[in-house]
């Protein structure tokens, strides 16, 4: 179980009323991970949603020629392995501490049954998410096209 003013450091989880986060604080953990700790894999299931409290983890994918990326650094207060909500999704990235960390996991599953069973909380976290993809494509078309734009071959075309 994780205490509501805990909940309310999280970004994505901060507007929302106390009794929402009662109930997701009550499926809620909170755990603390020591630097290096490898949160979850690239091409694994995706059966948790990660929310950091402190600490800091980067979000890495392995390019088609085997060579580890750094795609994001997550803040405290921020949200990822938000495809666990949709069930039986794979990620896309590993996650792994940068620093130790403490963060809040809660279940895919036990979070839809929640939105099943209170369909105005599915129905508003759901708008979260939908939020936070936005806001995630926004900044990777930005990082794209900065990156077309400085790249030495694209440029002498």
């Amino acid at each position: 179980m994780v205490e509501k003013d805990v909940l309310k450091k999280i970004v994505f989880l901060k507007d929302l009323p106390g009794s929402v986060l009662e109930k997701v604080g009550a499926i809620a953990q909170l755990e603390t991970f020591d630097e290096e700790s490898i949160l979850f894999r690239q091409e694994q299931e995706q059966k948790l949603l990660y929310m950091l409290v402190s600490g800091k983890v980067f979000l890495n994918s392995r390019s088609g020629s085997g060579k580890s990326l750094t795609l994001d650094e997550v803040s405290y207060g921020r949200t990822f392995g938000v495809s666990a909500l949709m069930g039986e999704a794979v990620s896309t990235f590993t996650a792994i501490c940068a620093q130790t960390s403490s963060i809040i996991t809660v279940s895919g599953d036990q979070m839809r049954e929640l939105f099943e069973s209170d369909f105005e909380i599915g129905h508003t976290l759901m708008q979260k998410v939908v939020e936070l993809f936005k806001s995630r494509m926004d900044r990777h078309t930005r990082q794209f096209l900065n990156s077309l734009a400085t790249h030495p071959e694209i440029k002498q075309v």
